[in-house]
């Protein structure tokens, strides 16, 4: 068979592009099966405590096709859902039905810089942290993030720990395959990123079609995440690591005086 490839240069694609040219058109397909991804992160939620009786202001960065928002919303909060793709947010939108969510189209550092809006719970999950352009960054919007919670309220984050270098074949990463689309991720390390190429097949009309793109993760640890949390006024109260990924849940204190 024959095989057309069509390339995306990195150097001129952000992330926002790369998301909304590349990912986002598989996202869902590449997550599988979205109520039992929901119901996980649900069941996370909910054993850390967090659930409204009263309709709070929950706060979802990050929120992608809506696997914390909907968990939110179903726990009770009237929930913000930001993100910077339109695709994902439109999913999301066709997802929660009667539920208590509102989609914002935004960079979630600009969204927290330019809003006011105080909430009890404010999630940022599903590897969102690792994608800012720095370590400065990452403690902007936890300083953010502290401005903008209630007193007791929670701060949830999830991220993948980046520090260890695979080498050699371990860089190859097969993410999810069926009998028409192949997704691949090919990792290059650098002192304080990864590069994460996305290798997408997908067959059409007889012919494999291949798109490669490519974006930046940061390379984060739980000690500095923790650090900035605790700068920030922002008290560790859970820590557990699930299939890789590093959750913290911390609670807004009050500052010294």
């Amino acid at each position: 068979m024959r095989l057309v490839q069509l390339s995306c240069n990195f150097d001129k694609m952000k992330l926002k592009d790369h998301y909304d040219n590349h990912l986002s058109h598989f996202y869902a397909w590449m997550i599988g099966s979205f109520d039992e991804a929901q119901q996980i992160q649900e069941a996370f939620l909910r054993k850390h405590n967090i659930i409204s009786a009263t309709r709070e202001h929950a706060i979802d960065l990050g929120a992608g096709h809506g696997l914390q928002a909907i968990s939110l919303a179903k726990l009770g909060y009237h929930v913000t859902a930001v993100d910077f793709t339109k695709n994902l947010l439109t999913d999301l939108q066709g997802r929660a039905g009667t539920l208590s969510i509102r989609c914002v189209q935004e960079d979630i550092l600009r969204y927290l810089e330019h809003n006011s809006d105080k909430a009890e719970i404010i999630t940022c999950m599903g590897d969102t942290l690792t994608h800012l352009e720095s370590v400065d960054q990452v403690e902007k919007l936890v300083q953010q993030v502290s401005d903008h919670l209630d007193v007791n309220g929670k701060f949830v984050v999830s991220f993948r720990d980046l520090t260890h270098e695979l080498t050699g074949d371990q860089r190859f990463i097969p993410v999810r395959s069926d009998e028409k689309r192949i997704l691949t991720c090919f990792l290059e390390y650098f002192p304080d990123r990864v590069i994460v190429h996305d290798i997408f097949h997908e067959h059409r009309d007889g012919t494999w079609i291949q798109k490669v793109s490519s974006y930046p993760k940061l390379r984060l640890n739980q000690q500095l995440v923790e650090n900035l949390f605790s700068r920030n006024h922002i008290e560790i109260i859970a820590g557990e690591t699930i299939n890789r990924m590093i959750y913290l849940v911390g609670r807004k204190v009050n500052a010294p005086r």
